[in-house]
């Protein structure tokens, strides 16, 4: 993740541990539906709570 938007969050050793445990993305075979969130920023997100809480 480096130098992206959730880098102050996840560090890059963090998301290199994570990465490879996080399954691919499935295609539709009738299309359609909605684009998929980049798995940094669900990883990040997760993380978050974690870290602080969910009030």
């Amino acid at each position: 993740m480096g130098r992206g938007t959730w880098s102050w969050i996840v560090p890059d050793g963090l998301w290199e541990i994570a990465k490879p445990l996080i399954p691919p993305s499935r295609v539709r075979p009738q299309g359609g539906g909605t684009q998929d969130t980049p798995d940094e920023t669900l990883f990040s997100a997760i993380i978050h709570v974690l870290v602080s809480g969910c009030a």
